[in-house]
């Protein structure tokens, strides 16, 4: 291999100001590098001359100017080939290089990062040198915050002699590995790389131990790779663990993700005893945490018959669970992922009239604007939780059921605005129509008087469009379409366009398009139809 010779080279002249630190060049490969250059004070040690003339780093700089995550303290023990690569980035340094070092830079932020690059590109001799180095330290570099990818790209890269090399390594600390916040990382990635029967005798070690690793921060993940990536049948002791433990798993941190695991890719009649434990304490998951997460999974990703009777446990009890922080999601869910005929059901509950059958906590007896109101849905669209539920049904009803729901909401609107939660109703109502197109035949705004409806002439409050004037009809004459007139103390600047009028199902719906006055008096002209208030006729 090439002896490299490291050369200082003469001080040069001083930067900018007269106190201004001197530079010093290092000569490698023929290369002149400065190594305290320009990005002197963004990790590179400072230094300065003495009356000597040598250079040396001072204590209180140096504790200074550490690169970000390295400890200070730690840096007089670096060997001198890692001390330049870190300030001075040697473009020419390569893996024959740091023969004696490797594994020095495998535990370095920037050394690690070095040998990975290197790796992908290298040729096998180069590949092999490294891992000769490598491996009479691999198990502490496998624990290492940095020594782990290095690791982990033999068993990405490497041949499969070395790849058994280094399971033959774990062999007997698969446990402790997966348990460990580095080396559970490492285990991952042999379980991805390696043939089936290593893996299955990888996964073997945690046989009597699955519940530690699945309710730990580390070992959940290697337990959920298991399952990822073993064949089923090589995973009933997995599954066997679980039983009699479901509830506790389920409304786990970290054991909420293994069990939806379970349920991805077990077969059927694994997972069977699972889901049987589910549906007995399905009514407490539904509010848990973390174990809602886990029956919304079901209702997503499960078969129809398991989405069904997780539905059926919904039926009577949808309006008392939207109102709660967890369960909301769950019947957010349902109603999602239900048929028709189920979704319908679900629905018709928040139609109801009466919502003290609810709970007394939520129902609500009477309104700040004094409507006296307890009905479901008045109750649903004003809480923080439920009006996701009443925005999520008028997203994925079918049509004759979203213009009833639409229907029944818009009396309300108007009160909506009073209340912080309503507004998204309110939102969730004019996102509807709009999409429709103004086809849907139903009015957005209850009217101020049964017969006609005055036209606001103050801007929207979501655009720059207003509209003023009034609309007259007289539906008693027949008259072919309703008229548009203009208030004559309306502003000049204003004009506005009549787009669509008509009369359907007995009600009045009017669309129309106009200027408005900028910030800089220059009216701005606004393309997008805005739907008016409406009236029954």
């Amino acid at each position: 291999m090439e002896n490299h010779a490291f050369l200082a080279l003469p001080l040069k002249g001083l930067r900018g100001h007269q106190n201004c630190q001197q530079q010093r060049l290092l000569l490698f490969k023929n290369q002149a590098v400065n190594l305290f250059g320009a990005d002197a004070g963004r990790g590179h040690l400072p230094f300065v001359p003495t009356a000597a003339g040598a250079m040396f780093p001072t204590l209180a700089s140096s504790m200074q100017g550490t690169l970000p995550g390295s400890n200070p303290m730690a840096i007089p023990e670096r060997g001198r080939l890692l001390e330049d690569y870190r300030y001075s980035r040697l473009p020419l340094l390569t893996l024959q290089d740091l023969a004696g070092h490797i594994v020095e830079f495998a535990q370095d932020q920037y050394g690690s990062r070095f040998i990975q690059q290197k790796l992908e590109q290298a040729s096998a001799v180069d590949k092999t040198a490294v891992f000769r180095e490598v491996l009479p330290h691999s198990y502490s570099l496998m624990t290492d915050v940095f020594g782990n990818y290095v690791i982990q790209k033999f068993f990405e890269l490497g041949t499969p002699e070395q790849k058994q090399i280094l399971v033959h390594r774990i062999r007997g600390q698969v446990l402790t590995l997966s348990l460990q916040m580095y080396g559970c990382r490492v285990i991952q990635k042999a379980i991805e790389s390696v043939g089936l029967e290593t893996q299955i005798s990888i996964v073997k070690e945690l046989d009597g131990c699955v519940l530690k690793c699945v309710k730990d921060q580390n070992g959940n993940h290697v337990v959920q790779k298991c399952i990822e990536y073993v064949p089923s049948e090589h995973l009933q002791f997995i599954v066997d663990a679980f039983k009699g433990h479901v509830h506790s798993i389920s409304t786990h941190s970290y054991g909420c993700r293994v069990i939806q695991r379970i349920l991805e890719h077990c077969s059927a009649d694994q997972t069977a005893p699972i889901l049987a434990e589910l549906h007995q304490c399905a009514e407490s998951l539904f509010k848990d945490q973390y174990g809602n997460y886990v029956i919304q999974h079901i209702l997503e990703h499960g078969r129809t018959e398991e989405k069904s009777r997780i539905i059926g446990l919904l039926r009577g009890r949808v309006a008392a669970l939207s109102v709660h922080k967890f369960a909301s999601n769950v019947v957010e869910k349902a109603v999602t992922n239900a048929n028709r005929q189920e979704r319908q059901a679900l629905i018709n509950e928040v139609l109801e009239k009466d919502s003290n059958h609810i709970q007394s906590s939520i129902a609500t007896a009477v309104s700040s604007d004094d409507r006296g109101d307890t009905s479901v849905l008045w109750t649903m669209m004003k809480d923080q939780f439920a009006n996701y539920v009443i925005q999520k049904m008028l997203d994925v009803a079918e049509h004759p059921i979203r213009k009833e729901l639409m229907t029944r909401i818009r009396p309300y609107l108007n009160s909506l605005r009073k209340y912080t939660y309503g507004k998204h109703i309110i939102n969730k109502m004019e996102k509807c129509y709009m999409k429709s197109g103004g086809n849907c035949h139903l009015p957005l705004f209850p009217p101020p008087a049964p017969d006609t409806v005055s036209l606001s002439s103050e801007p929207s409050s979501d655009s720059s469009t207003a509209i003023a004037g009034a609309l007259t009809t007289d539906w008693q004459a027949e008259a072919p379409s309703p008229s548009l007139d203009f208030d004559e103390e309306s502003p000049p600047h204003r004009g506005y366009q009549l787009l669509h009028c008509g009369k359907t199902s007995g009600l009045i719906y009017v669309s129309a398009k106009g200027e408005s006055p900028s910030t800089d008096g220059e009216p701005d002209t606004v393309d997008r139809p805005v739907v008016s208030e409406m009236v029954e006729a």
